[in-house]
């Protein structure tokens, strides 16, 4: 890497993205970027059989690789997290990969590196595009575990351990979860990276480390340099370069006031979300992996209120089958118990398809291919994941809910699919839940708008703010360019929700909200002031937003939701809201 000057005047800072809280102050210490030279070389015929030893055995190097780190794991951080490296095991355990790579070889008379290369990186491409920051985060694990895979067959030593000096802040151009988990954590003042989002595998291992990270900067490992004063804020998700005296004197303050709240929060665990005027509200979890179950009881979770399976489907390359996925859903729902799991059915396809398909390439996959449009024309897989949901849930009452209905007729299709699947179940005398409700999620315009026309079919409602933000305001999230008309706070957003709240009580059924929304403090008052009767979120932010429950008046709240609506702007509506959050509950927004 070439020099860079640490003559840089003070408090510059570069804004990412929290993903660990905490606040660290001292050097830095940046790590270059590491790329793995892949040679392109024939083989002949006769050595194929050679190569795929040269293969299996790379694997099973890898394999007592990730385990002897996991088990090391799990005696410093606990078996749940240690579990991240499960998804590890699975890619390097999947015999799909081996017909894959022994397949390649063949037509292609390559070496088992390069095809191997150019198969787990297409394959980590195709996670990376997902319309979902969780899958797309698992392109990170894949290329970890292939990076691992391609030194062992080129016979090289991997650096397991980064040594430091010195207490410092790390700073890379990204970290594995293997990275992070083998930092010195005596060591390691926090650390941050360009690439990642709040939902990696490694802000995953950071909280679990308690070490403060900021990630999402960019290219700040390409420009800054070992050596230098920063102070990482992993609350806001800051990195201030050269902090002077004033700065870093304000920080130690504001982190002894949020250390203070973190310890109040810390109460709201049995306690219940209920309104100074006696309004309850379910706080429960949006869940991805079976690690995060233990997460539930200690955050006071009241249940799962979206259970994402698409990480079974898409971190592999061989479509799950029955057995396996009842394994991991009875799993869940005992987790969850007494209270009850909301199963989202598998939401891939367009942007998100599964690598076991074939499939065209969409000129616009957001509106293409994707959710119950896919599982629908993908009968035998859908029928497969509503078996093993019922079968797990024996004895249990569960929620199946299907995502982006945008008509009447999918609703009534994908019901009838899972009728067909009971009297399956019960023609073979199958053990199944007998307590199922079903749902519909609200992410599309047309569902909002004829919502009074699906109430009648459903047991409930779950609004998916992401995808209804999205799509009410033909927004791209992901593009930089457009990010600014991105706003949950939106007139037209809120009368989309208002309308469906309004139809659900008038049925006589309950809607909740799963979307980003859901956990944001500063948007509680909003939702709760539109008579939403469940939020559900991650588990970190929960006892945050049942002390912000706790500290409002319902009636008062549904006054001001009236008022909003007729706002003009989102702009204007978020200052609103902003006003009514440092007037109830200040410490939670520092």
């Amino acid at each position: 890497m070439a020099a860079k000057s640490n003559k840089l005047q003070s408090d510059v800072r570069l804004a990412g993205i929290p993903v660990s809280p905490g606040v660290a102050h001292g050097p830095l210490v940046v790590f270059d970027r590491e790329e793995i030279s892949v040679p392109r070389q024939p083989v002949e015929e006769k050595d194929i059989p050679e190569e795929m030893v040269r293969f299996e055995t790379a694997l099973m190097q890898t394999r007592q690789q990730i385990q002897e780190i996991k088990d090391l794991l799990s005696d410093s951080i606990g078996e749940k997290d240690a579990g991240i490296f499960e998804a590890h095991l699975l890619v390097v355990e999947d015999a799909m990969l081996l017909q894959a790579v022994k397949k390649q070889i063949e037509q292609k008379h390559l070496c088992v590196e390069y095809v191997f290369h150019h198969i787990i990186h297409q394959y980590a491409q195709s996670m990376r595009e997902v319309d979902d920051p969780y899958l797309a985060e698992r392109a990170s694990d894949i290329l970890d575990v292939g990076k691992r895979v391609l030194n062992n067959l080129m016979g090289k030593n991997p650096v397991e351990k980064y040594v430091l000096d010195e207490p410092s802040i790390i700073l890379a151009h990204d970290l594995s979860p293997a990275d992070t988990a083998m930092l010195d954590r005596k060591m390691v003042l926090g650390f941050a990276t360009d690439l990642g989002s709040r939902t990696s595998h490694t802000a995953i291992m950071a909280r679990s480390l308690n070490i403060p990270a900021v990630v999402g900067l960019k290219d700040a490992s390409l420009s800054l340099t070992t050596g230098m004063q920063v102070l990482l804020d992993g609350y806001e998700g800051v990195l201030v370069l050269n902090p002077s005296e004033k700065t870093r004197f304000e920080y130690g303050q504001i982190e002894i006031r949020r250390h203070q709240v973190e310890e109040e929060l810390e109460t709201l665990r049995e306690t219940s979300a209920v309104t100074t005027d006696g309004r309850r509200i379910v706080v429960s979890a949006n869940v991805e992996l079976p690690e995060d179950l233990p997460h539930l009881r200690e955050a006071g979770a009241e249940g799962i209120g979206l259970y994402r399976t698409e990480f079974m489907f898409m971190n592999r390359l061989g479509v799950p089958d029955e057995d396996e996925q009842v394994a991991i859903y009875r799993q869940v729902i005992e987790a969850s118990a007494p209270h009850p799991v909301i199963f989202r059915t598998l939401d891939c396809g367009g942007d998100k398809v599964l690598n076991q398909l074939e499939h065209d390439e969409e000129l616009n996959p957001f509106l293409g291919w994707r959710a119950i449009r896919f599982t629908l024309q993908n009968r035998e897989i859908f029928e497969t994941q509503l078996r093993a949901i019922c079968r797990a849930g024996a004895g249990h009452r569960i929620r199946i809910m299907f995502p982006m209905i945008a008509t009447f007729e999918e609703l009534a299709e994908a019901k009838a699919v899972l009728q067909s699947v009971l009297l399956d179940l019960d023609r073979g005398h199958r053990d199944r839940a007998r307590d199922i409700e079903v749902g519909a999620m609200i992410e599309v315009p047309s569902a909002a708008l004829i919502v009074d026309r699906l109430v009648p079919e459903v047991d409930f409602l779950s609004i998916g703010t992401n995808d209804l933000v999205q799509y009410t305001l033909a927004v791209d999230r992901t593009n930089e360019r457009v990010a600014y008309l991105y706003q949950p706070t939106h007139p037209a957003i809120i009368t989309l929700i208002r309308r469906t709240v309004e139809a659900a009580h008038a049925g006589g059924i309950w809607v909740g909200v799963c979307g980003e929304t859901a956990g944001e403090v500063l948007l509680t008052p909003l939702l709760l002031g539109l008579g939403v009767d469940e939020l559900s979120m991650g588990s970190v932010f929960i006892p945050r937003v049942k002390r912000a429950v706790q500290r409002l008046n319902y009636a008062e709240m549904k006054a001001l939701a009236e008022d909003l609506e007729k706002r003009s702007t989102g702009q204007v509506v978020l200052e609103r809201l902003e006003e009514v959050a440092r007037t109830h509950y200040p410490e939670l927004l520092e």
